[in-house]
């Protein structure tokens, strides 16, 4: 009993056997030092001036934050383990905001700094993924990435509001009164996100400005870059979801040009 038990949540996460990925990869910190000196080298992409310092910041950025070294450690266990990993630490970012209002320790500037590292983490992942999107291999799915999106939307929007709530107890006067209760700091931030500004609470002061103006210009981002980059890609199946041909080689079906020339060759 306990052993089928096992095996249906393992097909339930998982999905069959046969369907799992199970490529051996090179260690993820080795492989972004490679791209990096790719980008230096000008092997894939002829870039310039400022994309090429973009390009450059975005691949080295990513040795400051933990993400990089979660892919690298569960990437001993194959492809299927690093995706994991990586799902299970976009999970754990998402839920440690609403641990932070839980445990009431959005009062704490140490628990309002690490919240602005998620936000910047999240956000510089999200743009290497469409800037160096030349130097990484393509995703399993652009489903899953798209829904990773979301995700991290929603994950931003609570460490603005972890950042909003450490300002409303520490700075006096931050908003036009003061919030008693989590569900307006996290309301404001949603609020906020979706630029739709219902002027029932604001801030006053230059620093709930400037946080009020960045968090809009991350949500131009993600609604105009991010979201619309994956949605435009959903319907690519991408290597791991392509059809396998007579040989059993994962890859995309040839087009109908391809085709017409086969088809002629064997009549």
């Amino acid at each position: 009993m306990i052993k089928k038990i096992n095996e249906f949540l393992l097909t339930l996460f998982l999905g069959q056997n046969h369907s799992r990925p199970k490529n051996k990869l090179r260690p993820a910190l080795k492989n972004q030092w490679l791209n990096v000196k790719r980008i230096w080298n000008n092997e894939h992409n002829n870039d310039f001036g400022l994309e090429r310092i973009i390009r450059l910041f975005l691949a080295l950025s990513l040795f400051i934050f933990p993400g990089i070294y979660i892919r690298d450690f569960f990437g001993r266990f194959g492809l299927l383990g690093r995706k994991l990993g990586v799902e299970f630490y976009v999970i754990i970012k998402l839920f440690l905001p609403i641990i932070f209002f839980k445990l009431d320790l959005t009062n704490n500037l140490f628990i309002a700094v690490i919240s602005a590292i998620m936000i910047i983490e999240t956000v510089i992942y999200l743009t290497t993924l469409i800037f160096l999107s030349n130097e990484f291999a393509k995703p399993i799915s652009y489903r899953r990435s798209l829904t990773s999106v979301f995700i991290n939307y929603i994950q931003i929007c609570l460490d603005y509001a972890v950042i909003y709530s450490y300002c409303n107890s520490s700075i006096p006067n931050f908003f036009n009164y003061k919030l008693t209760t989590d569900i307006q700091e996290i309301y404001f931030s949603f609020v906020t996100s979706a630029t739709v500004g219902y002027g029932d609470i604001f801030v006053k002061n230059s620093l709930g400005q400037f946080l009020v103006i960045t968090q809009i210009i991350l949500f131009l981002f993600f609604a105009g870059l991010f979201i619309t980059f994956f949605a435009s890609k959903v319907n690519d199946p991408t290597y791991y979801n392509a059809k396998p041909t007579y040989d059993d080689k994962w890859q995309k079906p040839t087009n109908k040009k391809s085709e017409t020339k086969q088809n002629k060759s064997i009549c």
